[in-house]
């Protein structure tokens, strides 16, 4: 187990630029076949800006929260990590075209028995300022020790 203090930690930002094939990727990926994930002129009717992204494309331009938790000063063992959950507060749609900057910190570590608990925050913004998702990432890793 480590013996550091890390809460507060922040990761310098990282930008996402939103395709349209993604979106469209996703949705399938995810089942969804709502015309507002595919079609620019049904999310226009519906008053989005461009195509919609569902809301777990969070997912995607949160990078799976890379920048964070692969970070040396982090250190986690990655032979010994389980994705323990990651939870989303959302906030304005994200559509095509959008430019998403996402900054994460380290919110918590700590140990139970033989495993360390990282917990991590994100905020996501567009273009525009506003946020598109908060999340809230959980990453478990087991002692080497046996």
């Amino acid at each position: 187990m480590t013996e550091r203090n890390l809460t507060g930690r922040t990761f310098r930002p990282w930008t996402y630029e939103v395709g349209i094939e993604k979106i469209r990727e996703f949705a399938t990926a995810l089942g969804h076949g709502e015309a507002c994930y595919f079609d620019r002129e049904v999310a226009r009717s519906m008053g989005f800006r461009d195509v919609v992204a569902p809301p777990m494309f969070a997912v995607v331009f949160c990078k799976w929260m890379g920048p964070a938790v692969r970070h040396p000063d982090v250190g986690i063992d990655y032979a010994h990590m389980l994705h323990g959950g990651q939870e989303f507060e959302f906030g304005a749609p994200v559509c095509h075209g959008d430019v998403i900057t996402t900054s994460a910190a380290v919110a918590d570590v700590y140990a139970k028995r033989d495993l360390e608990f990282f917990v991590f925050s994100s905020h996501s913004a567009n273009q525009f300022g506003e946020t598109v998702a908060d999340g809230r990432w959980t990453m478990i890793v087991r002692g080497t020790d046996g």
